[in-house]
């Protein structure tokens, strides 16, 4: 239903009205957004739910209804004809029963309870009866199983602990003439409707012009959810918990790359790596000479914050850093640390950490890559000499140079480059990783290189896994022009 949108201007920010309610027991609340950074006007807002896998836009203008669902698993057990869960204690392995009221595609996705993806897939079903398998690791979970006419939600708790790989099993149908059709769980989605449960994580996702901004949010109450615009577009990564590090039994894992469980709050990351134009518009604001470095500004006065490459990068053109030519969307090479960490504050971020890094690059994948157990040439530049696990490429002979940043496919967070075309430079020093649960770790306290993430045009596959560590000087530029870096900002 539309309504009028209240929207209130000032020098320093915009901001529209959205009324956001709820059905008999859920939350009554207004959301008032608003703008700042690099532009102070606020556009449409998409909004996903990232625990349903859901989305919705809500034009200028618009009220947001928000529809509670009730979930819980009591009350969902007791009847077949919806969607009953039953757990096998010893297994692991849950099997799911629930009426098809129609014949055709059925969606059965699990969710982590922070919203990541597990496990989804797509099953052409028979009217009726259905059962599967689905098994999941140890953990909280929101099962969704949306088909033609039906639309079922659970949540589930599997306590078991075990190395399990997360997967869905068709076992059964039966068909069945005469049943009552049960009433949706989840109303279904509307131009400015959603369905929600307390806890259900949200999304906001504003645009402005060129700019594009998002904020996690699990709604609470009434708040002001403010769209940071920055300069570079950014993704939105929720809050969350996961397993850094490699397992023992991946192929080619480095000694260093300890399993330990790590919690990171919400942040946001730049969806590219940083461009030789965004760069060279930095420092010649900042006025660096042809020796690249800082000459009066603090903290690092004396240090080298770029080198000219006249092949891929940057050069001093006798007034100011211009890109060569043809290259002025490729990533930043022969950067510092110290360049790479002046350019982030000067945004008003940083750099990532190593754990913020590993885990925006998984973006809730455990394989090595966040492609899955391969990465091939279609998906990364790298060295395609040198497929990871006997995997195949279709292309053999390498680039050999960065490449435009963004022109393969992103992770479900919507990142770009994160395997390969330039390494990435974190803010850790470079240490030995802990085999502790670790909240927002910031890496050795102190070191002689700074730790590098990602593998580049010049890596093999196997040094661009998701858990692969490298590092630095952080005076140092290798001699392959082949390190960038991308900014993260505080949410």
């Amino acid at each position: 239903m539309k309504t009028k949108t209240t929207l209130r201007q000032s020098t320093l920010i915009a901001m529209f009205l959205l009324f956001v309610s709820t059905q008999s027991f859920g939350l009554n609340y207004t959301i008032i957004f608003t703008a700042s950074g690099a532009t102070t006007i606020v556009g449409s807002v998409e909004v996903k739910n990232l625990t349903k896998g859901t989305a919705v836009t809500v034009p200028n203008g618009n009220t947001l209804t928000l529809t509670d669902v009730t979930t819980a698993m009591d009350l969902q057990s007791v009847d077949e004809r919806n969607l009953n869960i039953i757990q096998n204690a010893n297994t692991g392995i849950s099997t799911i029963k629930f009426y098809a009221t129609q014949s055709g595609n059925t969606q059965v996705t699990a969710y982590n309870i922070d919203g990541r993806k597990i496990v989804g897939q797509n099953i052409i079903l028979e009217e009726g009866v259905n059962a599967l398998d689905l098994t999941l690791p140890k953990g909280v979970f929101v099962v969704c199983v949306t088909g033609q006419g039906y639309n079922y939600t659970s949540k589930l708790l599997n306590p078991v602990s075990k190395n399990l790989i997360a997967g869905i099993k068709f076992l059964s149908n039966s068909k069945i003439e005469v049943i009552k059709i049960q009433r949706s769980k989840s109303t279904p989605i509307q131009t400015t409707n959603m369905t929600y449960t307390t806890g259900d994580q949200l999304l906001y996702t504003a645009t402005s012009a060129t700019f594009v901004a998002s904020v996690p949010d699990v709604p609470t109450g009434g708040k002001i959810v403010d769209f940071y615009f920055a300069a570079i577009p950014t993704s939105a990564i929720p809050a969350g918990t996961f397993v850094m590090g490699s397992p023992v039994t991946e192929i080619d894992r480095g000694g260093g790359e300890v399993m330990h469980q790590v919690t990171l709050y919400a942040f946001y990351i730049s969806k590219y790596e940083v461009t030789n134009a965004q760069y060279a518009a930095f420092l010649n604001v900042k006025n660096i000479g042809s020796n690249g470095k800082f000459v009066t500004l603090p903290p690092y006065p004396t240090r080298t914050y770029i080198f000219s490459n006249n092949s891929w990068g940057l050069i001093y053109n006798g007034t100011q850093w211009i890109a060569v030519a043809g290259y002025e969307n490729h990533p930043v090479i022969d950067v510092t640390w110290y360049g790479a960490i002046e350019y982030a504050n000067y945004l008003g971020g940083t750099l990532p950490t190593e754990a913020q890094w590993e885990y925006a690059c998984r973006a809730g994948t455990t394989t090595p890559f966040y492609t899955g157990n391969f990465l091939t040439n279609i998906q990364a530049n790298y060295d395609w000499t040198t497929p990871y696990n006997n995997g195949t490429n279709t292309v053999n002979t390498s680039l050999n140079k960065t490449q435009n940043v963004g022109i393969y496919y992103p992770n479900t967070w919507g990142l770009y480059d994160m395997h390969g075309n330039v390494s990435e430079l974190c803010y850790d020093w470079f240490g030995g990783l802990p085999s502790t649960p670790q909240t927002n770790p910031y890496g050795a306290n102190s070191g002689s290189c700074r730790v590098i993430r990602g593998g580049s045009w010049s890596s093999f596959a196997l040094d661009c896994r998701s858990s692969s560590r490298n590092c630095a000087s952080p005076d140092y530029i290798t001699s392959i022009p082949d390190v960038g870096f991308r900014v993260v900002f505080a949410p």
